[in-house]
């Protein structure tokens, strides 16, 4: 994936989300050391697909809003809404996504020497999609609306 590509994402991002307070959320895999950065990347997650280029999603625990009621942090829905809206930016560029949640945080944490207060959220898998590629079946199996909306009562 192009760099240029890869900056429209990244600041896209930074410059609709300031607001939220999500000090350095986007570190990108890929970069100066690309190779070893994916390397990295490797030993965190078995749902690498190969991907040349990757980014990590990461939330800064102490930077982010705190709702007053019962101390609920923010930072993993942030985290959620960025990371959605950076896939859709990849797409309307012609970049293929994937959110890869299954890996070993623990990992992620030592092998890009994270600060302590930063949690590994998601990583997206980045490139162009063969033009054989089918989205995996389950993504067109559904629940049946009666239980997943509730009107006024659950």
């Amino acid at each position: 994936v192009q760099a240029k590509k890869i900056d429209i994402i990244g600041d896209m991002i930074s410059n609709e989300y300031q607001e939220l307070s999500l000090l350095d959320l986007i570190m990108k895999v890929n970069g100066y050391d690309e190779d070893k950065a994916l390397e990295k990347l490797r030993r965190c997650t078995v749902c690498h697909f190969n991907a040349p280029t990757a980014m990590l999603i990461c939330s800064d625990r102490d930077a982010c809003w705190i709702r007053k009621y019962d101390q609920k942090k923010s930072y993993d829905i942030d985290a959620a809404i960025v990371t959605t809206h950076m896939m859709l930016e990849a797409e309307n560029i012609g970049v293929g996504t994937t959110w890869v949640m299954h890996f070993i945080p623990e990992a992620v944490k030592k092998e890009f020497d994270l600060p302590d207060s930063y949690e590994p959220t998601a990583m997206l898998m980045m490139g162009y999609p063969a033009p054989d590629a089918e989205p995996y079946p389950g993504h067109f199996e559904f629940k049946d609306e009666k239980e997943l909306v509730f009107y006024n009562k659950y």
